[in-house]
């Protein structure tokens, strides 16, 4: 706005076009419309200038936001899905698998198959290894198997599971077949396989290649390597000796279940390599905020930025069905005050002493809650409170260590207090009790105060969200990440890549509807904060009369 040279002393051109300031008491003292309303945001600082050719423009102070009218109301709007393009020889594999104990009954854990498919695949005794396979090819080929259960998925073949069924860990007996085995007697067989390509519904249009002609992907058939051009998927061809993805024989169309679980196990792994898991979403664990409240006190809990990504088939109205990302921003909130701290009330841990009372209080409180870790974000329910018992002092069963040296040794986790007390007992797999040390879990349930503010503290604006949808979509596409060792964007190097723009959609824009009370009626202009003019609506309620009402229950 204005406020450059305003007129002094009943100048009668007090204020000018451009809303400069004024003291005059002449009617044009304000400017042309009111000084433009002193500006706006693109003119700086300025006078408030006059209203309808009133008053002179004041001191030349702020210049506002303007006025009200932003312009015509928007028709469409950016979602939150990102559309994925299929590569056109894209493919995948799923292997059927059998694990049995050494009394000949089906392993139902889904640790132990784990256990298993590693040993007898990607090991140093196992099948690849076996096949020559270094250990760093087999690295990068584990980076793209996606264990399920009772099968897995594999974005290429397993070299050597040829002739199925075949055995891959053998049981104690059967020591002379070269194969490892479990000290436990369990075994495990790969039982089938099938081979997909992408279902029809979304390779509709792609064409088959002509004769004396082969179609190609930009992306490595042996390695986790993708490329932006042909160029570079030359070049990494010749340095490394490796093979493109060309296009295969054999190959069956998926349907959409199977495919969509594929590209979701792909998604997982992928944003697993650099995030940690909390749930069904994903978060940056160095990356948060610690509210206050209005005193400049710590609320007591920390906000982590959590993504949430799933795979789908969408069909814009009038175009084909497409592959699409749906990306969110979600909040997730946690205590920064330990359980440690809590039953300690803040003192040194290693010199409260509790009473019989203090004990048997905090047993009533705790037991029966919920407590979540802080390394790996799981949710557990609280059996006991072990106050005769410390981390250091308490042995994990069938280990010969205590736990303070297990989450020292297996969880790189050094423990502040190693021989406070008390280790708190949850309920692990098959209602198994485990053992925590009480700094590394928090009470689950949030303050009265905190639940009140999570709508300001954890909620996102449309930019945040915005700005979190982008960063995602730069994440998963081809050079926009940079992994550890075999290194290359996940998804773009098993034929699923990103497009840059984002599905849009119509919208419209209903308008403002009629809000009265008690005969207040709320103006149109001031339908964006209607809440405080309630205030003056006068209801006429006699506080020492009732109203009798029929109502039919």
């Amino acid at each position: 706005g204005g406020g450059d040279r305003g007129g002094y002393n009943g100048d009668r051109n007090g204020g000018d076009r451009n809303g400069s300031g004024g003291y005059g008491r002449d009617t044009r003292g304000g400017g042309r419309d009111g000084g433009y309303g002193g500006g706006g945001r693109d003119f700086g600082r300025g006078g408030r200038g006059g209203r309808d050719f009133g008053r002179g423009g004041g001191r030349g102070g702020r210049g506002g936001r303007g006025g009200r009218y932003t312009g015509p109301p928007p028709t469409e709007a950016l979602s939150n899905l990102i559309v994925a393009t299929v590569t056109p020889n894209f493919q995948f594999h799923q292997y059927g698998l059998d694990g049995s104990s050494k009394t000949n009954k089906p392993i139902d854990s889904r640790r132990r198959r784990n256990e298993l498919l590693h040993l007898g695949l990607f090991s140093a005794e196992g099948l690849l290894a076996k096949n020559g396979m270094t250990a760093k090819e087999i690295e990068c080929l584990q980076r793209v198997v996606f264990f399920e259960g009772s099968f897995f998925f594999s974005a290429r073949p397993i070299p050597g599971l040829d002739n199925l069924p075949m055995a891959i860990v053998a049981s104690k007996d059967d020591d002379g077949s070269g194969l490892p085995v479990m000290e436990n007697g369990d075994c495990m067989t790969v039982t089938n396989s099938n081979s997909f390509c992408a279902p029809e519904i979304l390779s509709e249009g792609n064409e088959e290649s002509s004769a004396g002609n082969v179609s190609i992907d930009r992306r490595c058939a042996e390695c986790t390597k993708s490329f932006v051009d042909l160029d570079g998927l030359l070049a990494h061809a010749k340095t490394t000796g490796h093979q493109p993805q060309m296009e295969s024989a054999g190959l069956k169309a998926s349907n959409l279940e199977v495919f969509t679980s594929f590209c979701n196990c792909a998604l997982q792994r992928a944003m697993g390599e650099r995030m940690a898991r909390w749930g069904r979403e994903y978060i940056d664990p160095k990356t948060f905020t610690e509210p206050k409240d209005k005193q400049g006190r710590n609320m007591g809990v920390r906000i982590f930025r959590a993504y949430s990504c799933e795979f789908g088939v969408y069909k814009p109205h009038g175009q084909k069905n497409s592959l699409t990302l749906t990306v969110d921003l979600r909040a997730k909130v946690i205590r920064t005050r330990n359980l440690l701290n809590q039953l300690c009330e803040d003192r040194d841990p290693n010199t409260v002493r509790f009473s019989d009372a203090d004990i048997q209080r905090a047993q009533r409180q705790y037991k029966g809650e919920v407590v979540i870790c802080t390394y790996d974000k799981r949710c557990y329910s609280v059996v006991d409170l072990d106050f005769n018992n410390s981390p250091a002092s308490l042995p994990v069963e069938g280990q010969g260590i205590s736990h303070a040296e297990y989450f020292t040794e297996r969880k790189h986790i050094e423990l502040k207090y190693p021989n406070a007390c008390p280790v708190v007992a949850v309920l692990g797999r098959n209602n198994s009790t485990i053992h925590l040390p009480a700094e590394l879990v928090c009470f689950n349930e949030l303050d009265p105060f905190v639940k009140q503010q999570l709508p300001l503290i954890a909620s996102f604006r449309p930019l945040e969200r915005h700005q979190a949808i982008e960063e995602m979509k730069r994440y998963l596409t081809p050079g926009g990440q940079k992994t550890k060792g075999a290194g290359g964007g996940l998804l773009p190097a098993i034929g699923l890549v990103l497009e840059d723009e984002r599905v849009k959609v119509q919208v419209e824009v209903l308008p403002l509807p009629l809000i009265k009370a008690a005969g207040l009626e709320i103006p149109q202009e001031k339908g964006h904060m209607w809440a405080p003019l309630m205030n003056r609506a006068n209801y006429r309620v006699d506080p020492g009369r009732s109203t009798e009402l029929n109502v039919v229950l």
